[in-house]
């Protein structure tokens, strides 16, 4: 074999200029996406306290839940697209400072309406941290530790999510609904001191030069949008994003509407999925920094949908353990497909658009998980004798039509425009 030459299947990371420091930008980094999911997922057991206390009816209080996914769907590639034009750490900064300010405003609210605006705040600073976070991961972390990067990043989120209704009971339980709030205070606090610290924002901050932002901003949405490497990741994004909020909604509504289980049962079953998710993510995402991501993310959705397929055709309704076995497996699809398909979407375009394109996969996300919630209720009306398998069934069609999209995600950095080894 001649000098310099690389062997058949094995990935070779281009040369990439060192950057001292990116194990401080991960660590910044898990602390700004901890946030946002926690605050989604920890109200949703403080809304009776909120509607008894307020005044408030059901789908009043209620907004409280969807108006933050929504803007949180809605202002992400904004918040990006800020982040590229005038320097990431600032604005990451900012937008933790946003989020805490908005949850210490949410704690004197004294109507839902109040509530609201506030809630709704929280979300624009989780629109310009969370972009803004996955784009610096993009740009100080050596390419050959991105995927193992991201695969913590979807740790901690599928974690924080997780640990948002249990921490919210205990938080309402022996504080009131408003602990919800303030819990976040030094969680935020945290994130600014070591954001601050790490990312060094007088020597690290790349700001570009001031122009029209709206201009800027469309010509920069057209070029990410133009690329089919980042359209397929986008895709298959929200597609699996799709296919576990179905799991994730539909399991309780599921069990508890066919007076098979109770909440216990419903409880270990989302631990299955989400639980292995978490666990196996970091290992994944090294996987793809050695193996390629299009490998990963083809192996993880091909679980995905296995997993899931396997539920939906047990029958009269796969037993408890059964759906154990069945999530266990489809965490690991989730797992390893969300890293490396993430990780391959923001290695897609090139690093002065990887804030837009942070944002853009953002939206992917919640728009599929609204697409799955919305899906859901009508397809359990449809088979209201059978819903688990009818969950199932929609949760393993999204797993599926993910799979055709992640099939054309890139492999590797190395193969991609503007994606150098960063």
């Amino acid at each position: 074999m001649r000098p310099g030459a690389v062997m058949p299947g094995v990935t070779r990371w281009p040369a990439a200029p060192a950057r001292a420091g990116w194990p401080g930008t991960v660590a910044t980094v898990l602390l700004a996406t901890f946030l946002a999911p926690l605050n989604a997922t920890m109200i949703v057991v403080a809304l009776p306290s909120i509607a008894s206390e307020l005044g408030a009816g059901v789908a009043a209080s209620s907004l409280l839940v969807t108006g933050y996914l929504v803007a949180m769907a809605a202002l992400p590639p904004l918040g990006g697209r800020l982040g590229d034009r005038w320097g990431r750490p600032g604005f990451l900064l900012a937008g933790l400072a946003v989020f805490g300010l908005a949850a210490l405003g949410a704690t004197t609210a004294g109507s839902v309406y109040s509530l609201l605006a506030w809630r709704l705040a929280q979300a624009a600073g989780g629109a310009l941290a969370f972009p803004n976070a996955l784009a610096l991961l993009r740009e100080h972390v050596p390419a050959r530790r991105r995927g193992v990067s991201f695969g913590l990043i979807g740790s901690v989120i599928a974690l924080s999510a997780a640990a948002g209704p249990p921490l919210g009971q205990l938080l309402v339980t022996h504080g009131g609904w408003r602990a919800v709030f303030w819990i976040n205070l030094p969680l935020v606090a945290l994130a600014i001191v070591v954001s601050a610290v790490t990312l060094g924002l007088a020597s690290r901050s790349r700001p570009r030069r001031p122009g029209d932002l709206t201009g800027a901003g469309r010509r920069a949405a057209a070029a990410v949008l133009r690329n089919r490497s980042f359209l397929a990741a986008a895709l298959a994004t929200g597609l699996s994003n799709l296919a576990l909020y179905a799991a994730l909604v539909g399991l309780p509504l599921a069990l508890g509407g066919s007076g098979r289980s109770g909440p216990s049962e419903a409880g270990v079953l989302l631990v299955a999925l989400m639980g292995t998710a978490a666990l196996v993510a970091p290992a994944a995402g090294r996987l793809a920094d050695l193996r390629g991501r299009r490998a990963v993310a083809v192996a993880g959705l091909c679980l995905l949908a296995a997993g899931l397929l396997s539920m939906a055709l047990l029958g009269e309704g796969p037993g408890v353990h059964a759906m154990v076995a069945g999530l266990v497996v489809s965490g690991v699809g989730l797992g390893a497909s969300s890293t490396a398909i993430q990780t391959a979407g923001i290695e897609a375009v090139g690093a002065a658009e990887s804030g837009a394109a942070a944002g853009l996969l953002a939206t992917s996300r919640y728009a599929g998980g609204a697409a799955g919630s919305a899906l859901l209720s009508v397809v359990l009306s449809a088979a209201p004798r059978e819903p688990v398998n009818a969950l199932f069934a929609l949760a393993a069609a999204g797993a599926f039509l993910a799979l055709l999209a992640g099939a054309r995600v890139g492999t590797g950095p190395e193969r991609m425009p503007g994606g150098g080894g960063g």
